[in-house]
Formats: C-alpha cells, sequence, structure tokens
C-alpha cells in the first residue's frame, strides 16, 4: 500500500490588535501638549527678565521662573518622545496588520491547494507510479510552503511583541520628574545603549561606519533608536533611506501637530510659523511622491523623505523627498537646485523628479530608477544677490553635496547604482565645486541651466571624468549668458560656460519650442518640462544610455565680439519621446 503524507494545515494566522488610528490620534494629542509645555517654557523665560525689580525677593523669583521654565522643557521633550513613539507605533501597527493580511491571503491559497491534493488523491483509482511521484511532490512543496509561512507568522508575533514593548518602556520611561529630567530625557535603556555604540549617528562616524552600525543592531534596538532619537538618524548619512524616511515621518508629524495647535492659541512665533509652513509644504510634496504611480509598471515607488530640517538656514530649511527607493534602484538621479530655492519649493522640486523619474522610465531600458529633490544646502537668496555672484555658497553647498552622495554609496555597501547628480542654475555651480573639491562619488554629471562650472577649467577636472560630464543649455536661457567664455565675456563669476568649446564637455540639445526670440529667464525654468528635449535627454543619461543621448555643438568664442551659440539658429524640436508618447522605446 502506497502511503502520501497530507501536510497539515497550518498555522492559524492572527491580525495584530489595536488600531493605528487610533494611536494617531493619541500621538497628535500627546503632540498638542508638548506644545503647551513649549509656551510655558518660551513664557518663563521672558518672565525672567522682567524690569524694574530688584532684590531678594526678584532673586528668588528669577530662580522659581527659570526653576520651571527648565522642568517644563525637559517635560517638553520627554513627551515628545513618547508621542513620537505612539507615532512610530502606528506605524509599525498598521505594516504588522498588512503583513498579517498577506500571510491570511497565503494560507487560503494552500489550504486550496491543499484540498485539491487530496481531491485528486481520492480521484485517483488505479494509481501508477508516475501519478503516485507527482502527488507526492505536490505534497512536498505544500509542507515546504506551510512551513515557511509558520516561520513568517512566528516573525510577525515577535515583532508584534517587540513593538508593543517598545511603547511600554516608552510610557514608563517618562512617568516620573526625575527620568524627564535625566541627561537621556526619558530615552529607553534600549535606544541609549544602541546610540552608545561606535559608529551610531552624531559620533562624528563616517557614513561607512554608521551603515555599518545600523547593520550591526537587533531590530529591537533599531526600533528603539528610532523612537528616541529621529532628529538623528533623519540626518545620518550611510542609513537606509527608508530607515531616514521614518525618522523623518515622526519628525514631520511632530512639526504639523505641534506648530499647529499652537498656531491655533495664537501663540506661534514668527520662526515657527516660517517652519510650520515648511512642514506643511513637505507634507504635500511628500503626498505627492507616495502618491505617484509608475507608468511603465502602474504601480506606486512611494516617496522616501531623505531629508528634513526645517528650521536650517535661519529659516529656509533643508529637505530631500526621493520617488522609488535609493536603496535598491539600479538607477538613481539627485537634483541639485539654485537661487531662491528653499524648503516652501519643495512641491515644485518633487514635480520635477517624477517628471525625471518618467522620462527615465518611458525611454529606458527597463532598469529600476529613482529620482531625488535634494535642497540641503543654502541658496542664494535672489537674483539680485552678492550670494548669487559669489561662490561662497556653492563651495559649501559643494561639500554638503559630496557628503549626501557618499551617503548614499555607503547605505548599499556592495550594490552600486548608476548614479547621476544634476545641478540646475546656481545648482550646477555647487555641483561643479563637489566634482572637482570633494571628489563626487557620481558616474555622471549634469549641468543645466549653469551660470558657471566653479573652480572647474574643464570637463576633465571633474571627478567623473570629462567623457562623464554633460551640459545642457537653452541659448535663449538668460542665466547662462553669465558664464565665463573668453576674454571679452566674463561677466558672471562663477566660472566658465560649461557649453563652451573650452570647457569640453558633451553637450546635449535642450533646446524649447516655447522659446523667445531673446535671452529670458522664462526658458530658464524649462529644462524638466515634459515632452522636452532637455528632459528626454536626461532621462537617456540617467538611464546610462549614453550613446542615445542627442548631442549639440559647444558654444565658441570668435574674440572680436559676444560668444556666439549655434543651437540658437537650429528649430527646436516638438517631437520628442516622453511622458505623451507612452509606446516609443518602452522595454
Amino acid at each position: 500500500m502506497t502511503t502520501i503524507t497530507i501536510p497539515a494545515s497550518e498555522p492559524e494566522v492572527r491580525e495584530p490588535e489595536g488600531s493605528p488610528a487610533g494611536a494617531d490620534q493619541l500621538a497628535e494629542r500627546l503632540f498638542t501638549a508638548v506644545g503647551r509645555y513649549d509656551e510655558v517654557a518660551t513664557e518663563a523665560g521672558h518672565l525672567q527678565a522682567l524690569q524694574g525689580w530688584w532684590g531678594e525677593a526678584y532673586d528668588a523669583y528669577r530662580e522659581a521662573a527659570g526653576r520651571a521654565g527648565d522642568e517644563h522643557d525637559a517635560m517638553a521633550t520627554t513627551l515628545r518622545r513618547v508621542a513620537r513613539a505612539v507615532a512610530a507605533y502606528a506605524d509599525d501597527l498598521r505594516a504588522h496588520q498588512a503583513t498579517a493580511d498577506d500571510l491570511m491571503a497565503r494560507k487560503r491559497d494552500l489550504d486550496a491547494d491543499r484540498s485539491g491534493l487530496v481531491a485528486d488523491i481520492n480521484a485517483i483509482t488505479d494509481a501508477t507510479p508516475q501519478d503516485i511521484e507527482v502527488m507526492r511532490g505536490r505534497a512536498a512543496d505544500l509542507r515546504l510552503a506551510y512551513r515557511r509561512l509558520v516561520e513568517d507568522h512566528a516573525d510577525l508575533q515577535r515583532a508584534v511583541r517587540e513593538n508593543e514593548q517598545r511603547l511600554r518602556q516608552a510610557f514608563e520611561a517618562g512617568t516620573s520628574l526625575r527620568d524627564a529630567l535625566s541627561a537621556t530625557g526619558g530615552a529607553s535603556d534600549t535606544a541609549v545603549e544602541a546610540m552608545g555604540r561606535a559608529g551610531a549617528p552624531g559620533s562624528g562616524a563616517s557614513p561607512s561606519e554608521v551603515q555599518r552600525w545600523w547593520a550591526g543592531l537587533t531590530e529591537a534596538q533599531q526600533q528603539a533608536a528610532l523612537a528616541s532619537y529621529p532628529s538623528l538618524l533623519g540626518q545620518a548619512d550611510g542609513l537606509p533611506a527608508g530607515v531616514r524616511d521614518e525618522a523623518n515621518r515622526l519628525l514631520l508629524d511632530d512639526d504639523l501637530a505641534t506648530l499647529a495647535s499652537q498656531r491655533d492659541d495664537g501663540t506661534l512665533s514668527a520662526e515657527e510659523e516660517r517652519r510650520l509652513e515648511n512642514a506643511e509644504q513637505t507634507r504635500d510634496a511628500l503626498a505627492d511622491a507616495d502618491g505617484f504611480t509608475d507608468p511603465i509598471t502602474g504601480e506606486q515607488p512611494g516617496g522616501r523623505l531623505w531629508l528634513y530640517d526645517p528650521g536650517a538656514f535661519d529659516g529656509d530649511g533643508r529637505v530631500a523627498v526621493a520617488i522609488g527607493d535609493p536603496d535598491t534602484a539600479a538607477d538613481v538621479a539627485v537634483s541639485v537646485p539654485g537661487i531662491t530655492t528653499e524648503t516652501v519649493d519643495v512641491v515644485g522640486g518633487v514635480s520635477d523628479a517624477t517628471n525625471l523619474y518618467e522620462a527615465t522610465r518611458f525611454n529606458g531600458d527597463g532598469s529600476s530608477v529613482a529620482t531625488m529633490f535634494w535642497l540641503g544646502y543654502d541658496t542664494p537668496e535672489g537674483a539680485i544677490d552678492l550670494d548669487t555672484i559669489t561662490r561662497g555658497r556653492a563651495e559649501d553647498g559643494g561639500e554638503r553635496l559630496a557628503d549626501a552622495i557618499d551617503g548614499l554609496r555607503a547605505s548599499r555597501p556592495g550594490d552600486d547604482a548608476h548614479l547621476t547628480v544634476i545641478g540646475h542654475s546656481y545648482g550646477s555651480t555647487t555641483t561643479s565645486y563637489a566634482a572637482t573639491d570633494h571628489d563626487l562619488g557620481a558616474d555622471d554629471v549634469a549641468l543645466i541651466g549653469s551660470p558657471g562650472a566653479g573652480p572647474a577649467d574643464t570637463a576633465d577636472d571633474f571627478s567623473v571624468g570629462e567623457g562623464n560630464v554633460w551640459v545642457g543649455r537653452n541659448s535663449r536661457d538668460a542665466v547662462t549668458f553669465f558664464g565665463d567664455e573668453g576674454w571679452l565675456h566674463t561677466p558672471g563669476g562663477l566660472g566658465i560656460d560649461p557649453s563652451s568649446e573650452d570647457f569640453d564637455a558633451r553637450r546635449f540639445e535642450a533646446e524649447s519650442t516655447e522659446r523667445g526670440g531673446v535671452r529670458s529667464f522664462e526658458d530658464h525654468s524649462r529644462y524638466y518640462d515634459h515632452d522636452s528635449e532637455s528632459l528626454y535627454n536626461l532621462g537617456r543619461i540617467v538611464d546610462g544610455q549614453h550613446d542615445a543621448v542627442n548631442g549639440a555643438d559647444q558654444s565658441y568664442d570668435p574674440w572680436w565680439r559676444w560668444a556666439d551659440d549655434p543651437e540658437g539658429e537650429r528649430e527646436p524640436s516638438g517631437d520628442v519621446p516622453g511622458r505623451s508618447d507612452t509606446t516609443q522605446d518602452q522595454p
């Protein structure tokens, strides 16, 4: 008698209990309370500065007011940690419930396969050896699939328990004033221990050391550090983009809830009002990134809040948002903006990054893509600005940009992406400093609408090598007129015109069908326009298809007059493959 062992139907998948929406509501109420404590602490500081009163009573009053202010400030810090822990708990619970739903679907499919196997076995009246072998194979496959399901379910239950334990620890750490006033501010022992290890963010560690630190933590330590120290982890070069995103979303939720409640109370300062505006614009840009749909797969690659520092640079802020996952994409592009760009402009920056993603996918080779709007430096305030015609901010920004790219590289060790950095306007000068003075770790660099290539004399000065330096210049773009070219044409002070023969980069077509008859600033903002020459060629560069880029003649200096741009005589193409042409050159 031949026996075929049918695997048991297991496990019983349980969905984690709890309401993520309810936890989010609690976190919002806690953030509101944080605002109240902050208000008292601020007011106590003001009360210490009363005029026209002195003596022992005044000294005692000042001491009491100062102590009250310090205690309220400490309580705000501790309560903020608890609120962030609740918000993190809600996000993790939501993810765990989604995982449970997937496990339930897998079990239903396996149970259906099991029932089908039983029915097929019962239907056989005269089984051949071949029939028996097939049935045994199906039973073995089912047994293995059930075993994996059991293991995944056990992993889920462990993660659920750890999530609940982290939240319990966060509540327990904030139950006494003594804990709140301690050096750790009520952070859990697990978080404090993790941050005390070598390579932790804030210790001066390199991006590679930070990456190894994170990889060496247990999942419980990672989650505890995220909940207690999101400000450090959100800016830590070397951490995975998903980790930075989770940390920065916690900070964003904190700002939105806390500052909005203060605005409702009429207690928001001008500085806080600006911070809240930055937060709201970041929220909107992130929603756009999260809601974007890949034109080829029809899936949503999701946004990543890679950098969020709304109070930086006297309120201009720093922010970086990616479409897609920079840790796994085969082709990664980082766009660096120019003058007047601040955090309040992040929605437009993400729109440009979205256009670049689409162009790369439409005309690409099928490789996965991630594009990032990176505003990590202090841009000049306006066109008529000393900072705009000098190089100080580009020099500082170049170092920051090179560090950011090192962080992107370090976060995916042994799995290098094809990485392109695109600098627009003053951002091209900033990118040039990164590529000349700081060994920018990119594969390709593209300068568009450039007023000058900073310290470089030729494209060969760039760390990526002459053959990987690209230039897009609209002949009617007034800003590109400021690049130095020849002895008679040196108006800008930001370096040589990178589209020139002397610089010798690989120039690509970037004319606009909407260009006017004379130089204007309108053409300066058309490099990321849909279905444009510039966007098409940028997509080809990001995808690594150098031979498919439509080249353009370099500008040149005839010495007896202004520099001449041959592209000014060419009729721009209105038939460029892009978003509206979804059939051409698709993989």
